[in-house]
């Protein structure tokens, strides 16, 4: 029976290799909801703006947005006759209409969004049963909640919750036909419903996979840790790993600014290096940059961060055409004899920083260089995502 950690390991890869499946066709997805939905709200500009019985299938002319003065009246509705220019529009002649502004179908982007659905439930319904043995361990308490909240998953909201939202029932007219006929859900705000709906379980996917790669790279590090002998009370190894861990969500978050802010792009290792450094603030005050390692092979070379009230060394990499899986390990193993040299160096986290997905095989990888620990110097590998 596979270890909790192999099988942390066996699942990762699973939710990687969905990620990266998927991970088109969700922003082809949210691309068409986005056309699908400014669409509809064109075509709600020949709408009557009543939802009361025949009013909500009223539009004006070719779908086209009434003059001043020529709106159509929810209070009066027909009782001096239907304006000019008015006339009922059935709701396939509405989609056909959105379908034609947007340049999709509805029904695709339904059916394309069923079937990425379908396949993060499949994983979920895995997760859930091959890691449950997560829940008899002691401790881990943060990894136990992130499981339940991937049992309880909400898979984004619905048709249903758009509607409540958006749907006006509070109508008051002299139309007692209209009246007598109820509440009715326009075609244009059902097929918006439905835009949003796609959309909303796309980004839930995209959240689902986040958090399933965070439980799982949990309990790596919580591995890793116990593998290189870090004992509990030793949180400043366990703070720099929370750190690596988190860093491509963080970077990611970044990226998105209200009303278009400028904000920190990770373009190269500088930049990774730059906000490397603001994290670390979070939990250390002496952070040293920049220091010089002893000389190694007839030369010297920079170390990243030093903790030195920790006889921590912090080195960043991020991978690059010509800098992947077989050079970063090169480089990480000169960097391990050097630091073997440096009083000041107990501990040394590499975290390497793979946004473009380089590295095929990251956890073999981390495993390898962990191996590189010994003669007083304990060697931990973080590559992210």
């Amino acid at each position: 029976m596979p270890s909790l950690t192999e099988t942390a390991i066996l699942l990762l890869a699973k939710v990687k290799a969905l990620e990266e499946s998927v991970s088109p066709t969700l922003g082809d997805l949210q691309k068409r909801s986005k056309k699908l939905t400014e669409a509809a709200q064109e075509v709600a500009e020949s709408w009557s703006g009543s939802a009361l019985g025949y009013h909500s299938e009223l539009h004006y002319r070719d779908f086209a947005k009434p003059p001043l003065g020529g709106s159509f009246s929810p209070e009066w509705g027909a009782l001096n006759g239907v304006p000019e220019g008015w006339g009922s529009r059935t709701a396939d002649e509405v989609r056909e209409r959105i379908e034609q502004l947007a340049g999709t179908a509805i029904t695709k982007m339904e059916e394309d969004t069923a079937v990425v659905l379908s396949q993060a439930k499949a994983l979920q319904s895995e997760i859930v049963t091959e890691a449950s043995a997560l829940n008899t361990k002691a401790g881990l308490e943060q990894e136990k909640k992130l499981l339940a909240e991937l049992e309880n998953f909400k898979w984004g909201s619905t048709v249903n919750d758009y509607m409540n939202a958006n749907l006006n029932t509070g109508f008051m007219s002299r139309d007692r036909l209209a009246v007598s006929q109820g509440v009715r859900v326009p075609a244009h705000l059902y097929y918006a419903a439905v835009a949003f709906e796609s959309d909303s379980q796309c980004a839930a996917v995209r959240e689902f996979l986040g958090l399933s790669s965070r439980l799982f790279r949990q309990i790596e590090l919580n591995a890793a840790s116990a593998e290189v002998g870090i004992s509990a009370d030793q949180q400043p190894i366990k703070a720099v790993l929370v750190i690596c861990d988190r860093f491509h969500e963080i970077a990611r978050q970044l990226t998105h600014r209200r009303e278009n802010r400028p904000t920190l792009e990770i373009k190269d290792e500088y930049d990774v290096q730059d906000l490397l450094h603001g994290l670390l603030h979070i939990y250390f005050d002496d952070i040293r940059p920049e220091e010089w390692t002893p000389s190694h092979g007839g030369g010297s070379s920079r170390m990243d961060f030093l903790l030195k009230d920790h006889a921590i060394v912090v080195e960043a990499k991020m991978t690059r055409k010509g800098l992947a899986a077989k050079e970063v390990s090169e480089q990480l193993i000169i960097d391990a004899a050097k630091y073997r040299q440096h009083a000041d160096c107990k501990t040394l986290i590499c975290l390497v920083y793979d946004p473009s997905g380089l590295v095929k095989n990251p956890r073999g990888i981390e495993r390898d260089l962990a191996k590189l620990s010994g003669d007083g110097l304990d060697v931990i590998c973080v590559i992210t995502p």
